[in-house]
């Protein structure tokens, strides 16, 4: 089943991207779509999902973000970039690619002894009409012995990072480029990392100054998808699941998964956070409703940590 799956992805890829050419890549780039919100929404919505199936939409703020695919290039099917698959499977969370109960104990990966590279988009609808197609790559690399892929910047992004990203951003243009208008300097609408306005801890009045700081950090790193810095926000003994799972590492690996699960968390956080005594913090602070994840934080030490986000059942 992987393998046949995996052939439709590599070749969706390849034809996106050999069927294009310069002057249509260029069109992409540059091309802003003068029509309603949602035709263009639903065409970036579209081109993400047949290429990359497992994906989170929200429609609200026009955003789109895949999870974690892994990028593979070799012919047989343990290293074959045309064999698709998440982050938490290619980690060895799902049980059937363990070959060892030790394996599936550790969460570790099994089959392969040698990096992995993994690749996903943010796609965002920006502005007003004309709208502005943006899609932002991020590439991640695994090496044998990490506990999860660090993602990858400035010069250690890989060459084959770009040309996925243009055959996604080609996508959409050919779904909608009869409302496509080419605009030679299409304004940037990507704000830079280090310009995004910092949380205000004083906004968690509620709670501990200790957990006040850390909700702040945690905020802004989840503006910025920093799975790095957020594993350090972590205690090593978090609870990610209401059936045991526990772990910083493996729960890392099952968010990185599901793009829904940073959004859940931040919509946690927004949703007001209370202090439990003087070591705990909640968001939303009481009793979770059924369905609604809830965010724990303690003091461990002279830090405070975030020691559980599970989903109420």
């Amino acid at each position: 089943m992987a393998g046949r799956h995996g052939i439709t992805f590599f070749l969706a890829l390849a034809v996106a991207a050999c069927g294009s050419n310069a002057k249509e890549i260029n069109n992409a780039k540059h091309s802003v779509y003068d029509t309603d919100f949602a035709i263009v929404y639903n065409a970036a919505l579209d081109a993400t999902r047949s290429l990359y199936s497992n994906m989170n939409d929200a429609p609200g703020p026009g955003r789109i973000s895949t999870a974690w695919h892994e990028v593979r290039y070799s012919a047989d099917q343990d290293a074959d970039m045309s064999n698709q698959r998440t982050l938490a499977n290619a980690q060895g969370i799902n049980q059937q690619l363990a070959t060892t109960p030790g394996a599936v104990q550790t969460g570790m990966p099994t089959r392969l002894a040698y990096k992995r590279y993994y690749i996903r988009f943010d796609v965002r609808v920006v502005g007003g009409r004309p709208w502005h197609v943006k899609v932002i790559g991020h590439a991640a690399e695994w090496s044998p012995g990490a506990a999860y892929p660090v993602e990858l910047h400035g010069i250690a992004r890989p060459h084959w990072l770009q040309g996925r990203t243009e055959a996604l951003e080609v996508g959409i243009y050919r779904r909608i480029k009869e409302y496509a208008k080419y605009v030679p300097d299409k304004p940037d609408t990507e704000v830079a990392e280090d310009s995004l306005p910092k949380t205000d801890p004083t906004t968690f009045k509620t709670v501990p100054a200790g957990a006040a700081k850390t909700l702040a950090e945690v905020s802004d790193i989840l503006k910025k998808r920093d799975y790095n810095a957020l594993r350090g926000q972590l205690s090593d003994d978090i609870v990610w699941s209401l059936g045991g799972g526990t772990g910083a590492d493996i729960a890392m690996a099952t968010w990185q998964a599901d793009p829904g699960s940073f959004d859940a968390m931040a919509a946690a956080i927004a949703g007001g956070c209370t202090a439990d005594g003087d070591k705990k913090a909640q968001c939303p602070g009481g009793a979770p409703k059924t369905g609604t994840y809830q965010l724990t934080l303690e003091a461990r030490g002279d830090a405070w940590k975030v020691t559980s986000f599970v989903r109420a059942e």
